[in-house]
């Protein structure tokens, strides 16, 4: 049984009056009769038949889109090695997310220099990210900024 005090916050989350001095099996009840009327007062929903409008234009983008999501969801046996020295040369896992306005293949994280599985998106994802190298310019002794990729990943023949 929940203590009083989270009685009593779940009580005022939902709007149920009390008084300052309940008990806690009076309080329960109030919040149980209340998740029974919500419950009766449920509307029943009628199911219409829906019928299909959209343009052609619209199927082919669809169609698109799944293509990508399929391609993105295959994977690919991969070995991940981290090119950033700066941070810990003793860095054993990298997070990456794959995820956008159609569909998400969520955030995970991955073993660096081990033969592993990895969706192809997510893969894609890591290819993109670059870090900062500072290059010394010999003509003029100063140092310009290049970006080069973060992470190697040696694909494997299955």
């Amino acid at each position: 049984m929940s203590t009083l005090d989270e009685l009593k916050k779940e009580a005022d989350d939902l709007g149920v009056k009390y008084a300052k001095n309940v008990s806690a099996n009076k309080l329960q009840e109030k919040i149980e009769d209340f998740y029974e009327a919500k419950s009766m007062e449920a509307p029943t929903i009628e199911v219409a038949e829906v019928i299909d409008e959209t343009p052609v234009k619209e199927d082919k983008r669809v169609g698109k889109r799944q293509a990508r999501e399929k391609a993105a969801r295959e994977t690919r046996v991969v070995t991940i090695i981290d090119n950033d020295q700066r941070v810990n040369n003793q860095t054993t896992t990298c997070t990456v997310n794959c995820s956008n306005e159609f569909f998400d293949l969520g955030t995970v994280i991955l073993p660096l220099n081990e033969k592993i599985e990895v969706a192809m998106g997510h893969i894609r994802t890591l290819e993109q990210v670059k870090i900062p190298q500072h290059v010394r310019d010999n003509k003029t002794g100063l140092a310009s900024v290049r970006l080069r990729p973060r992470y190697t990943i040696s694909y494997e023949n299955v």
